[in-house]
């Protein structure tokens, strides 16, 4: 029997991540600069997929360490460390059993990543156990009513095989603070930042996201015509209400909370 874990890495091999989550490095470059990534500083990258938030410290010249369960995606994020002339290390790992000794790490952080863990309670207590007592942590994750919240409720609704952990937990104030734990960590900061989705028109966003978005592309494999239908209509819905300006191609704000805070002790 597959195990969750590896049909969590089943999954998110599939498609082509790096086309989508390209766009997100907007908001790895805001969240390492609001956290203050200093030269010098070790930071753990959780679920760091293709590396976004990886290089967006290893520009800023911290020593990092870049995890996640797919080793394929890991390589992409290596082969663009090269591409810019920067380094840092990796790691396969899951979120939720971190291969590394207790405060390890002067910061971690975790993008839209960590969130899809299986069990988030067990992941939150692994981003702190890693992090040293007075290190930082940095947290984004999709507001449940935004576009990207939204997609995650659409894509569980049509394909519930594969919809484990809860990831729109991680995107309320409320939410995160109760996995975090009270008295775990203090200087909370939620912060509602937004980045916006583009594509030349809404048929053009929803083949990116058929063919690329591994979550998407899954359901699409296995539902039969009916369901790939209503998925496909329910979609394009989606964005097409969220759209936003007037003029050509598709512009959608797309909301995230960014959560940062320092570990007590």
């Amino acid at each position: 029997m597959t195990s969750t874990v590896e049909r969590t890495r089943e999954v998110w091999a599939a498609g082509d991540y790096q086309r989508v989550g390209v766009r997100l490095v907007p908001a790895s470059e805001q969240l390492v600069a609001d956290l203050g990534v200093r030269p010098g500083d070790r930071l753990l990258d959780v679920a760091g997929g293709t590396g976004n938030t990886a290089l967006a410290a290893a520009r800023r010249d911290a020593d990092v360490v870049c995890s996640d369960i797919v080793p394929e995606l890991l390589e992409h994020a290596l082969r663009r460390a090269g591409l810019e002339g920067l380094e840092f290390t990796t790691e396969v790992a899951d979120a939720g059993a971190l291969p590394f000794p207790d405060g390890s790490f002067d910061v971690v952080v975790s993008t839209f990543g960590v969130v899809f863990a299986a069990d988030p309670e067990q992941a939150a207590r692994e981003l702190l156990r890693v992090l040293r007592p007075g290190g930082r942590l940095g947290l984004t994750a999709w507001r449940p009513d935004a576009p990207g919240g939204r997609l995650v409720s659409l894509i569980a609704r049509h394909d519930p095989q594969d919809a484990v952990g809860d990831p729109l937990r991680w995107g309320t104030p409320e939410g995160v603070e109760g996995l975090l734990g009270r008295g775990e960590v203090a200087q909370v900061r939620h912060t509602e930042r937004t980045v916006d989705f583009t594509a030349p028109s809404l048929a053009a966003q929803w083949q990116r996201y058929r063919d690329w978005y591994a979550p998407v592309h899954v359901a699409w494999q296995r539902l039969d015509a009916a369901g790939r239908t209503a998925l496909e209509t329910e979609f394009t819905d989606m964005w097409g209400s969220s759209t936003r300006g007037g003029g050509p191609g598709v512009v959608v704000p797309n909301t995230y909370l960014q959560t940062t805070a320092v570990r007590c002790g």
